[in-house]
């Protein structure tokens, strides 16, 4: 498993920015980059928009989020766009899903399911989380997602710079 704080490090090391807009992981992504020292040289900023309203407000296309719905990867995918945009970025990732329950807002919810991209510059990396959380925490739901986030952010990164 690769540790954010590795990220962390490679993007110093590099002069990468980054940002996030996070849903289901409620800030984690963030809170994990900046435990790392000298984080904020690269670290600009950080949206947590747990509702569609906030999404919206912050600049997801609320179109989006009528056809293809909150937990899917397009609106991951607008979500990244808008923390890149937003913060003026290289690099972004957006993450919309469940934890342990069904969205009660949301009938079509799947438990366990969580979508998110990762957008390098121009360029969109899409993903799609997948798994049984019956006996896992909020807490260890919302660390797997993060987790599984730095993981695809390390070998995009690899992909490019290494």
């Amino acid at each position: 498993m690769i540790s954010s704080e590795k990220v962390t490090r490679f993007l110093i090391e590099k002069n990468l920015t980054i940002s996030f807009m996070e849903s289901c992981t409620s800030g984690l992504l963030a809170s994990m980059f900046t435990d790392t020292e000298g984080a904020s040289k690269v670290f600009t900023g950080s949206l947590v928009t747990y509702s569609n309203e906030q999404k919206i407000k912050a600049g997801v296309d609320a179109s989006v989020i009528e056809k293809f719905g909150v937990y899917s990867v397009e609106t991951a995918r607008q979500m990244a766009q808008v923390a890149q945009t937003i913060y003026g970025t290289d690099i972004a990732a957006g993450i919309s899903g469940t934890t342990g329950n069904i969205d009660p807002n949301n009938p079509d919810s799947v438990q366990g399911e969580a979508f998110f991209c990762i957008r390098l510059k121009n360029q969109n990396y899409d993903f799609h989380i997948q798994k049984d959380v019956s006996s896992m925490s909020r807490k260890e739901i919302k660390n797997f997602y993060a987790e599984k986030i730095y993981e695809e952010m390390w070998k995009i990164l690899k992909q490019y710079f290494i």
